[in-house]
């Protein structure tokens, strides 16, 4: 269980790095990057649902958790450097 929720918020962390704009990407590599984390995000929220709700709803706020956490933190201690 506690592996779950280490890759649910490290999947948000990837989210939040990846969408934050930090890397310069064509535009075509930008959609297909926001394509797979959407896929691997999708999945993880269906396979947690498998076992039942409570861990479906958890994989939900894991993610979530994981891009506040990049989007608040790591691009706040960025902006102060």
């Amino acid at each position: 269980m506690f592996a779950r929720i280490i890759v649910g918020v490290l999947i948000g962390l990837a989210a939040g790095l990846f969408l934050s704009g930090k890397f310069t990407f064509e535009e075509k590599t930008h959609q297909i990057i926001k394509v797979f984390i959407a896929i691997v995000a999708i999945a993880f929220i269906a396979s947690s649902f498998m076992f039942g709700a409570m861990f479906g709803v958890l994989a939900v706020i894991e993610i979530a958790g994981g891009y506040f956490a990049y989007t608040k933190l790591a691009q706040g201690r960025i902006e102060k450097s």
